[in-house]
């Protein structure tokens, strides 16, 4: 019978482990969302594992041995509880499933500000003081919003010059 199992995947190769699992005749899911990030100043919008490391199969076991599995090219092992290994309720794979890369799941995974977050100013003229994102300014700046001298004032800064506080 076939039953889903969560399998450990090399760095960074949880599309390859798949891509080789379904070639196999093995149904496989990671799941991903694409996020916007920054990456040396700039906003970049990149594809992430939900669980780094990590994929799920759904294989019948006496079918598919688990040392097949495990010489799939990025897959390290399936994961294990002593001898046997690790059982996924299939519930929780399908609403996996259904919420992946939804709004709600890109906004938890973002890394950027969002506006009315505080953010720290690390470097430059105004360094160590405390900030609110407003709006990208750019691909590299940011408008953010300092009180100086008891006075509301927007700066546009770099990008790599603030981070969340």
């Amino acid at each position: 019978m076939e039953k889903w199992y969560l399998a450990h995947c090399r760095p960074r190769e949880e599309e390859r482990a798949q891509q080789n699992l379904n070639n196999q005749g093995v149904e496989a899911y990671y799941p991903h969302v694409e996020i916007e990030k920054l990456v040396r100043g700039k906003r970049v919008q990149r594809i992430e594992a939900l669980f780094p490391g990590y994929i799920f199969l759904r294989t019948d076991l006496e079918i598919t041995s688990s040392a097949t599995i495990g010489s799939t090219r990025g897959i390290r092992t399936l994961v294990r509880f002593g001898t046997y290994p690790c059982e996924v309720p299939g519930q929780l794979v399908y609403e996996l499933m259904a919420r992946a890369d939804s709004d709600e799941l890109r906004g938890v995974m973002s890394t950027l500000p969002k506006t009315g977050d505080k953010v720290v100013i690390s470097q430059g003229p105004f360094r160590g003081l405390e900030a609110i994102y407003q709006e990208p300014d750019g691909e590299q700046r940011a408008i953010l919003l300092l009180t100086l001298l008891h006075k509301e004032t927007k700066a546009s800064i770099a990008n790599t010059d603030y981070q969340a506080s």
